[in-house]
């Protein structure tokens, strides 16, 4: 007695295997894009390398008010002001663009300081690979304290 089994011919299931491969290769691709930088390019050096070359010099006027004078070669396109008093801390950006030789005044903010410190964090701009521009804080490393 011979019973007629139908299964899934050798072709089908070839292209269904290739299929799944060729997706799970997309899926992988796409989550290992997200650990992957991007570089970013000032003065045709990585931006990283500029950011030991900014050099500021901050002040404080007999108003309490501060702020901060560009006294490096490379502008600064905008800074994160960063406030620690205690253990509580609070970062403020300031999109304000600083040329070389230029001062700022920080408005808004009064240097009134007890137990903490202000710190002027630079961020720079630079181009992408793909020509976009595209902003990079330099860090807390590359801060300057008021």
């Amino acid at each position: 007695m011979v019973k007629n089994k139908k299964a899934i011919s050798p072709v089908i299931s070839t292209v269904l295997l290739v299929m799944l491969v060729i997706v799970l290769a997309g899926i992988i691709l796409l989550w290992s894009r997200g650990f992957i930088k991007e570089k970013v390019l000032k003065f045709d050096k990585p931006i990283e390398t500029v950011c030991s070359d900014v050099s500021i010099r901050t002040f404080v006027n007999e108003d309490n008010t501060f702020g901060f004078t560009n006294i490096g070669n490379i502008p600064i396109y905008a800074i994160d002001l960063k406030t620690s008093e205690g253990w509580s801390s609070t970062i403020d950006k300031i999109e304000k663009t600083v040329e070389a030789g230029t001062s700022m005044v920080i408005e808004g903010h009064t240097y009134n300081i007890t137990n903490g410190e202000i710190k002027i964090i630079p961020i720079l701009i630079g181009k992408t690979d793909s020509g976009k521009l595209k902003e990079f804080s330099c860090g807390e490393a590359g801060g300057f304290v008021v």
